[in-house]
C-alpha cells in the first residue's frame, strides 16, 4: 500500500544539493512508504523546492507511460476540445505574438498520443515529438501524422534547433530537472521559446487532500510552486516572459477516493461523471490563485 505522510524533520546523516537554488537541503517534509521501502521528500528551505530522494523510480525504463486513458483526457472528445480550446490556443496565441509571422520548428517533449502537438501542428508548426511509449507515439505518428523520436529526453541527441520547446508535464518526471531545462535551452534557436506546464504543488486541492492528493508518485519526483519554476527556469538562462495558472479537475475523483479508502475500481468507473462535483471547488481554487496547473513561457536569456 502506498503511503504518504507528513513528517518534518530534518536529516542528520545525509544531505542534497537543490536542483533549483544549489542550497543544501536536509529538511525532510513528507516519508513516502511502498513495500516496506521509504523514500523522502525534500524541502529546500531557501527557495521552497521539493524533490525525492531517492527517486522513486531509478531506471530510466521504468519511468515509460504506456496508458492511454488518462493521456487522452478520459477518452473524452469533448474534454480535448474545450481543453485545446481553453488551454492551447492560448498558449499558441501567445507565442505567435512573441515569434511574428513565419514557419516555425517545434520539438513536444514528452508528447504522449499527440493531440495537444497536433493543435501546434494545425495552427501552423512543423512538430516534431519525443515520446518513449511506442504505444502512445505509434497513435501520434498514425493518427496525426506528427514525426516521433522515440527516445527518452534523457537519451536524445541533435543537431538540429527549434524554435518552440515544449515540456508540458514533463518537468515533474526528471531526475535532474535543471541539467534538462538546460538541455531544453540548448536545443532552441538564439529567438526561441519554451512553454512548461507543471502540475501545482500550491494548489488548493493539495492542502485540502494534503497526503492523499494525487501527487503522481512513482513518477513524479519534483513539485513546484509557481515561484519555485520560475527560479529554476531563470537559473538555466532563461528570461521569464509570462506565468499564469490553469484549472483543472482531473485530480479530484482520485484523491476524494484514496481519502475516503475507495477501491480502484470505483474509481475508475466514476470517469468523467466524477469531474462535475469538484468544479465548484476548481473554481475556488482559481479565484483564490490555488489552481492546479503552472503555464511558464520563456526565451533564452540574452547576454
Amino acid at each position: 500500500m502506498e503511503i504518504l505522510t507528513r513528517k518534518k524533520y530534518k536529516e542528520k546523516e545525509i544531505s542534497y544539493v537543490c536542483p533549483v537554488c544549489g542550497a543544501e537541503v536536509r529538511d525532510v517534509l513528507y516519508i513516502y512508504s511502498q513495500n516496506d521501502k521509504e523514500h523522502k521528500i525534500f524541502r529546500c528551505s531557501e527557495c521552497d523546492f521539493m524533490f525525492a530522494r531517492p527517486v522513486f523510480l531509478q531506471n530510466l525504463e521504468d519511468r515509460q507511460l504506456d496508458h492511454v486513458y488518462d493521456a487522452e483526457l478520459l477518452n473524452s472528445a469533448f474534454l480535448r476540445k474545450l481543453h485545446g480550446k481553453l488551454i492551447v490556443w492560448k498558449e499558441i496565441s501567445y507565442v505567435k505574438r512573441i515569434l511574428g509571422r513565419g514557419d516555425f520548428t517545434l520539438l513536444d517533449i514528452g508528447c504522449g498520443t499527440g493531440w495537444t502537438t497536433n493543435i501546434w501542428k494545425e495552427s501552423g508548426f512543423k512538430a516534431t515529438g519525443i515520446e518513449p511509449s511506442r504505444v502512445r507515439g505509434t497513435i501520434a505518428s498514425d493518427r496525426y501524422g506528427i514525426k516521433i523520436i522515440p527516445d527518452y529526453f534523457e537519451n536524445f541527441t541533435t543537431t538540429e534547433k527549434f524554435d518552440v520547446v515544449v515540456m508540458r508535464h514533463m518537468v515533474e518526471h526528471f531526475a535532474d530537472p535543471y541539467n534538462m531545462i538546460a538541455k531544453a535551452r540548448s536545443l532552441l534557436n538564439p529567438r526561441g521559446v519554451v512553454l512548461v506546464v507543471v502540475p501545482n504543488i500550491n494548489c488548493i486541492g493539495r492542502y485540502i487532500f494534503g497526503g492523499r492528493w494525487t501527487w503522481g508518485i512513482p513518477y513524479h519526483c519534483n513539485f513546484f510552486n509557481q515561484g519555485v519554476l520560475c527560479r529554476l527556469l531563470r537559473r538555466a538562462g532563461f528570461d521569464i516572459l509570462k506565468t499564469y495558472q490553469t484549472p483543472s479537475p482531473l485530480s479530484y475523483p482520485e484523491s476524494f477516493a484514496r481519502l475516503f479508502k475507495l477501491t480502484t475500481k470505483m474509481n475508475k468507473a466514476l470517469s468523467m461523471l466524477s469531474l462535475v462535483p469538484f468544479a465548484p471547488l476548481v473554481a475556488v481554487g482559481y479565484i483564490m490563485g490555488l489552481s492546479e496547473n503552472i503555464t511558464l513561457i520563456a526565451t533564452i536569456k540574452k547576454d
